[in-house]
């Protein structure tokens, strides 16, 4: 793409930057799962296609992220494994870091930095630095303090990501509300929400793969609508009840299309 006519002198007109339109915002993810989620979000860069490339994912690893799933090296996936809600932040640091020259992030502050977690152990207290007597809990308060430090958001969904996936299908029931993690219920590990799919004919392959075809522009905007009437607080990001605020990132990603009134120059 050149560069737009303007009447600012050319020499401090916004750079040319090769991995994005220019003069535009783009939303950089940085997902907990490098299957699910990292194809999910894949897809959605082809439902829309006028903004993919307004979409970028954050991997500690470019290599990684760019090689096919079942063709990534030990040391590829290892990498990719760090993804602990404190990483997901740290990644993003990274990211910034090394990616600066390209991107040129101080010149664009309008870009957004996305975690997309699930809750499972997050919000436990387990011990997983023992030399620390550090818990998930301990790490899930570090990420929240890092993104309310440096403006970075994030999208939770309560217990699984495979409810973001579910909502495009069916609306949830008590049976899905059950295996929340609450204020009085604990993580546990299931296959629900997995099952759920299935029954809706809508599986997910290998217990981790979607099936694009099941995933279209309409059911996105429908999955956007069931979250919304099931967050009770939109304020609270980190609902102790079922709901997933993908929705939240999702209304930023429809908001990039042109037909949306929101088009940027």
């Amino acid at each position: 793409m050149g560069f737009m006519r303007s009447r600012i002198p050319y020499s401090i007109q916004r750079p040319f930057r090769t991995s994005r339109p220019q003069a535009s915002r783009i939303i950089f993810l940085s997902c907990e799962g490098s299957v699910t989620e990292e194809e999910y979000f894949e897809h959605i860069q082809t439902i829309y296609r006028q903004i993919s490339s307004r979409i970028q994912f954050i991997s500690v690893a470019e290599d990684a992220v760019h090689t096919a799933h079942g063709s990534r090296d030990r040391a590829q996936r290892v990498l990719l494994s760090r993804n602990r809600a404190k990483q997901l932040a740290e990644r993003i640091d990274e990211f910034k870091r090394t990616k600066n020259g390209i991107f040129q992030f101080d010149l664009y502050p309008d870009d957004e930095f996305w975690i997309i977690a699930d809750v499972d152990r997050n919000w436990s207290d387990e011990i997983i630095d023992p030399d620390n007597s550090r818990t998930y809990r301990d790490e899930w308060e570090d990420m929240l303090a890092i993104c309310r430090a440096k403006g970075y958001s994030y999208a939770v969904s309560n217990p699984f990501f495979e409810l973001w996936l579910l909502l495009h299908h069916d609306d949830v029931n008590a049976d899905d509300a059950g295996f929340a993690v609450t204020d009085d219920h604990p993580y546990e590990r299931t296959s629900h929400f997995r099952m759920r799919l299935r029954n809706l004919g809508v599986p997910l392959r290998k217990a981790k793969h979607i099936n694009p075809s099941d995933y279209t522009d309409s059911n996105v905007r429908m999955a956007v609508e069931r979250a919304r009437r099931i967050h009770r607080d939109r304020t609270d990001l980190s609902p102790h009840y079922l709901a997933s605020t993908v929705y939240l990132l999702m209304e930023k990603v429809l908001s990039l299309m042109p037909d949306c009134g929101n088009r940027e120059s």
